[in-house]
């Protein structure tokens, strides 16, 4: 008699369950992978948004405190989260007064120069302005509305003008 060998014909129901055991386990790995380098993502952009507010922020007090002749605020005192600079543009025919008033709204930074208010920087949690001598200290502190916010905060030092013919007051 002769034996016939016949071919398989499909899969046995083992093979089939390693097969989607195995295929489930690399798209775990892809998936974390995926999420996580959304995280990491997410994360660096909260930081360098709130980096980048605190630099608009500090960038407009500085320019306006250097210029600045007075800054309102006592010589030692506690800090506060309101300043007003004050300068005179002066010139051979005429001295121009200026004066510029740093304030925080809700989570805005808001500038008032010469009556016109518009918005330095958002998502300013904190702002406290100190003064000891000439110099004034500037601390601000950034929450981004991003997922996973975290805190930004950064301080800056900066030298006041000398009013003409006297100190800083």
């Amino acid at each position: 008699m002769i034996s016939r060998q016949y071919g398989q014909k499909g899969m046995t129901l083992i093979e089939l369950m390693v097969s989607l055991a195995i295929t489930g386990m690399v798209m775990s790995a892809a998936l974390g992978l995926i999420l996580h380098e959304f995280r990491g993502t997410a994360i660096a952009k909260t930081y360098v948004t709130a980096a980048h507010e605190i630099g608009n922020a500090a960038r407009w007090i500085s320019q306006d405190a250097m210029m600045a002749e007075s800054s309102g605020l006592v010589d030692g005192a506690q800090p506060t989260d309101k300043i007003t600079l004050t300068w005179i543009e002066r010139y051979d025919f005429a001295n121009i007064p200026h004066s510029s008033i740093y304030s925080l709204y809700g989570n805005e930074l808001h500038r008032d120069y010469d009556g016109i208010i518009t918005t330095v920087a958002r998502n300013i949690t904190e702002v406290e302005f100190s003064q000891i001598g000439n110099l004034l200290k500037v601390s601000i502190s950034c929450t981004p509305q991003w997922w996973n916010p975290k805190t930004v905060e950064r301080t800056y030092s900066i030298y006041l003008r000398a009013a003409e013919g006297g100190t800083v007051q």
